[in-house]
């Protein structure tokens, strides 16, 4: 009877290589540390939002699109001054883009009512599904 050799094969060691990974949350740190300073700086724009007693902080508030609107009615998406065809273009293709479409309304005390009104119908025509206004507590 024959006997067959067994060959005995050598494995290398299969080792997690580190680096790449470090890379990519160095990366991904870095984009939301950006972002963040974006979302903010487009509050920081002058508006003397109203007081309310009612008013709550939103606790969602970092995937909404911001519209500004200063006490002269003119419109801002986040701090670029914008027309409201040019409001309703970039929240429609918001939508589109990716849906669902939230928003965050920052209007002046001073704001007449009709630009309020007119916002909320440019955001309803665009598809919002929640939008919040942005007041101080009491």
């Amino acid at each position: 009877m024959a006997r067959r050799r067994h060959r005995r094969v050598e494995h290398e060691e299969i080792g997690l290589q580190i680096a790449p990974m470090i890379d990519l949350t160095l990366l991904l740190l870095f984009f939301f540390m950006l972002a963040g300073k974006i979302t903010k700086s487009e509050k920081l724009l002058d508006i003397k939002v109203p007081t309310a007693a009612s008013g709550k902080i939103p606790t969602d508030e970092g995937d909404r699109d911001v519209v500004n609107i200063d006490d002269k009615g003119q419109l801002f998406s986040g701090s670029r001054p914008v027309s409201t065809k040019e409001l309703t273009t970039h929240l429609k293709e918001r939508f589109k883009v990716s849906p669902p479409l939230k928003l965050y309304v920052r209007a002046d005390a001073g704001t007449p009512g009709k630009k309020i009104k007119e916002v909320m119908a440019i955001a309803s025509e665009a598809g919002a599904v929640d939008v919040i206004f942005g007041v101080m507590q009491k």
